[in-house]
């Protein structure tokens, strides 16, 4: 993956996850043999290792092992992309998130932040924030002094607070759905899952496209 894609990063609070990654390239060609880094090379650890994997990837003796941080890097690589604050060069939907900006916003920057109903004071967009935020949790307050919260408590776990709420009721079967398993029972009964996908082709028989064409013919 590291030859094959190149990662960018634009914000200084995800340097650590390019350094991992970059401690990654330069071990690539390494053997497994090699079970924990040297003691003189730089591992970021910090914003990299949760810290509920920290004793399975440092021992005791402060060293850092490879197999384990690496699934950390993919973990925190993950979520970064997802954030859009690291990106993939010459990629699409993982692009430079500034290319997904109108080619004209800077100097419309006041029409498009109209359009997006934003305004272009960071202290009155901090202060909104600020209200609603303080507006949903006094109502969250005064439900749970009224007991109208819906079942949300505040309990005790670990001897911390902890927000416990309800499981939410199971949702009805969709009509549709309901009426696709009935149809499928009454033509064929209860068929295992196996048998499901061995027979796939003589199943896809029966259904239609409901598009002009299709990508693969039935016999693919």
């Amino acid at each position: 993956m590291l030859a094959a894609l190149k990662f960018k990063c634009n914000n200084s609070a995800y340097r650590p996850v390019m350094d991992a990654i970059d401690l990654l390239a330069r071990h690539a060609g390494v053997g497994s043999d090699q079970k924990f880094y040297a003691a003189g090379e730089s591992v970021a650890v910090e914003g990299v290792v949760p810290k509920a994997w920290r004793d399975g990837v440092v021992d005791e003796d402060s060293q850092v092992e490879r197999i384990p941080y690496e699934l950390c890097v993919l973990i925190a690589l993950r979520e970064a992309l997802r954030r859009r604050e690291v990106y993939v060069q010459g990629a699409g939907r993982w692009k430079e998130p500034d290319e997904d900006l109108p080619g004209d916003f800077e100097d419309n920057r006041d029409v498009h932040y109209a359009a997006l109903t934003k305004p272009i004071d960071t202290t009155a967009f901090v202060a909104d924030l600020k209200q609603r935020l303080t507006g949903a949790l006094t109502r969250l307050d005064t439900g749970l002094a009224e007991g109208t919260s819906g079942g949300v408590r505040i309990i005790t776990r670990s001897g911390k607070p902890w927000v416990s709420v309800p499981k939410l009721d199971k949702l009805p079967e969709p009509k549709n759905l309901g009426a696709l398993k009935a149809e499928a029972v009454r033509r064929w009964g209860s068929i295992d899952l196996l048998d499901i996908l061995k027979d796939t082709p003589f199943i896809t028989e029966c259904f239609t496209s409901v598009a002009g064409r299709e990508v693969l013919d039935k016999r693919t």
